[in-house]
C-alpha cells in the first residue's frame, strides 16, 4: 500500500531528526562549533570525507567517499564538519565526573608543602 511507505517515511524522518536535535542538544555542535550534523550532510572522519546518510540514537551513519555501505560513527569522535570557514573538528565534550586528582590521594585535599 503506498500509505505504508509513506508512513514508513514519515517515521523514519521523526526518529532522524530527533536523534539529530539530541546529538545537537547534548554535545552542543552550534554552540561550541557554529556547525550543525544534517541527513545528507558533508563530514570528514579520520580524514576520509563522506555524508550522513542516517542517525543511529546518539551516533551518525555515515557513507564514506569509494565505500559501499555506511558505516556508524561517533558524532564527535574523530569527526569534521564543514563550515563557512573551512572544516572543524569536533571534540567530545569534557567527563563532567573526572576530577582531577590530589597528590593526597583521590578526593584528598592537597597536602600543604606538597
Amino acid at each position: 500500500m503506498p500509505y505504508d511507505d509513506h508512513d514508513d517515511a514519515y517515521r523514519t524522518r521523526r526518529r532522524q531528526d530527533h536523534d539529530l536535535d539530541y546529538i545537537h542538544t547534548y554535545y552542543r555542535l552550534p554552540e561550541r562549533f557554529g556547525v550543525r550534523a544534517t541527513i545528507g550532510g558533508r563530514i570528514r572522519w579520520t580524514g576520509r570525507e563522506g555524508t550522513i546518510v542516517d542517525t543511529v540514537g546518539t551516533c551518525l551513519r555515515v557513507l564514506l567517499n569509494g565505500d559501499t555501505e555506511p558505516v556508524t560513527r561517533h558524532a564527535t569522535s574523530n569527526m569534521a564538519y564543514p563550515s563557512p570557514t573551512g572544516w572543524v573538528q569536533a571534540t567530545r565534550l569534557p567527563d563532567p565526573y573526572a576530577t582531577q586528582l590530589s597528590p593526597a590521594g583521590p578526593g584528598l585535599p592537597e597536602r600543604p608543602g606538597a
